[in-house]
């Protein structure tokens, strides 16, 4: 139980046991005392589901889980509705007295992810992994958080064969229905590529290219302040091709994400020798709406360009040491002004000459350890496409209003009463829950810290006095 161990070899080193203790011990007795601890300590690990689904669909380093994956004999999932670690105590405590009976003897019978899994060389591995968490729900979840990070991460070839392929396997496996909007997201890129080719056909000027999402399939992505204004030139090229959609697609019109485009932008650039370079630079739209503003004027402010684009001070800040890591920008200190005895800075371009430009040197150490490279800003560049976090807290609110009438009727509750009662009452119901424990705390401290609910120290919920 080592914290440092890496998930991905904790897996492998588990899909490696049950081969060799099916090889020594065919009865699975043995497996059967082996085997349990290390599934109860997967599924306590945050990144169990991410990283089967990573091993699982990556076609370049193989390894046993695709091999799993491709298998011509193997059968599809069966649909588990029960968690592995509280079979038989998912029923209240006063029910679970009644019904209590022995448990059997190992020799009798065995776990249930054991039968799952078959023996001998029929044995399904995936369906043992699956069966950790009792749902493939999750599993196809993960696949398309996955899927819809790396479809929009790579955005200027549009192949997606590899995704297809992948696609039709887990099709097989998890059923063609749990994949659906996965299809759909793939069949958006395809879409795409040929709508970019019929609109460059009216804009032949064009450079822009655009990725139509049906954003009911695609998961919660991330999205730029509501007040964000970019620089005329770079909102200009948009609108013309939103239009030119808009024209084609009628009445659809486009909604931008800003944060998920990706500009690559040619700047002539004077270095320290006076002499003029010229440098090829990929950002995000917003970023290269920063740098735009200075075609405009040679020295902006930090003030005057959150004026201008609608963005806090701080996040100009921030966003500006992008520039100056990549010495395209440069800080200069300005004299006092009335308003204000301290002194001021400035951003211009690199080129600038001042003899009071010390602070550029400074600022670039101190911002290189803030933002080393424009994947770990905030709304301007990154993380990746998908929201993560926002895409959870968007599944978990749908079941808000379960847990606080659960609360309201039953008064204090654990969390395993609260988790055990969510899978009884949400299945069956168009939403279905399919959450493990350590994601329903996470809500449940969630919704604490916006004073839904109270956590007593005994570790009992209850609704917040001030909300009942």
């Amino acid at each position: 139980n080592h914290t440092g161990a890496n998930t991905l070899q904790i897996i492998d080193v588990y899909i490696n046991t049950i081969k060799v203790l099916r090889i020594l011990d065919p009865s699975d007795h043995l497996l059967t005392r082996v085997a349990e601890p290390v599934r109860q300590y997967l599924q306590g690990r945050q990144d169990t589901v991410r990283c089967i689904i990573a091993s699982l669909t990556n076609a370049e380093q193989g390894g046993d889980l695709y091999e799993e994956l491709k298998r011509q004999d193997a059968k599809p999932l069966e649909d588990i509705t029960l968690d592995s670690d509280d079979e038989g105590d998912c029923l209240p405590d006063y029910v679970g007295n009644q019904l209590w009976q022995p448990p059997p003897s190992i020799q009798q019978t065995h776990p249930s992810f054991l039968n799952r899994g078959g023996s001998g060389k029929n044995s399904d591995i995936l369906a043992m992994l699956v069966s950790i968490y009792g749902s493939k729900e999750l599993f196809v979840n993960e696949y398309r958080l996955m899927l819809a990070d790396k479809l929009l991460s790579s955005t200027t070839d549009y192949n997606t064969d590899q995704q297809v392929h992948t696609l039709e396997l887990l099709k097989l496996r998890f059923g063609e229905l749990s994949m659906r909007a996965c299809e759909i997201m793939l069949k958006d890129i395809n879409d795409s590529k040929r709508t970019n080719t019929n609109i460059r056909s009216f804009l032949q000027d064009s450079v822009v290219d655009a990725i139509m999402l049906s954003h009911i399939f695609w998961p919660a992505l991330q999205r730029e302040p509501a007040a964000l204004k970019h620089h005329p030139r770079l909102q200009y090229m948009l609108d013309t091709f939103g239009q030119e959609y808009g024209r084609l697609k009628n009445p659809r019109k486009l909604e931008w994400l800003y944060p998920l485009g990706t500009v690559e932008l040619e700047l002539d650039v004077v270095d320290a020798g006076g002499h003029t370079v010229t440098k090829n630079i990929e950002c995000s739209p917003p970023l290269a709406s920063l740098i735009l503003h200075f075609s405009d004027r040679s020295q902006w402010t930090a003030q005057d360009l959150s004026n201008e684009m609608g963005v806090p001070i701080h996040m100009i800040q921030k966003q500006m040491s992008f520039w100056i890591n990549t010495r395209v920008v440069k800080v200069i200190i300005l004299p006092p002004d009335e308003s204000s005895t301290k002194t001021r800075m400035a951003y211009v371009l690199a080129g600038h000459r001042d003899d009071k430009s010390e602070a550029s040197q400074a600022l670039r150490h101190s911002a290189s350890s803030d933002s080393p490279n424009i994947h770990e800003e905030h709304f301007m560049g990154g993380g990746g496409a998908v929201s993560f976090t926002a895409h959870e807290e968007q599944e978990m609110e749908m079941f808000t209003s379960y847990i606080v009438g659960m609360l309201t009727n039953l008064g204090q509750l654990p969390l395993k009463t609260i988790h055990n009662n969510l899978k009884m009452f949400v299945t069956g119901s168009d939403v279905k829950y399919s959450k493990t424990p350590q994601q329903l705390s996470a809500f449940l401290q969630h919704l604490c810290r916006q004073e839904t609910l109270e956590c007593g120290p005994d570790g009992m919920y209850s609704l917040c006095r001030r909300k009942r």
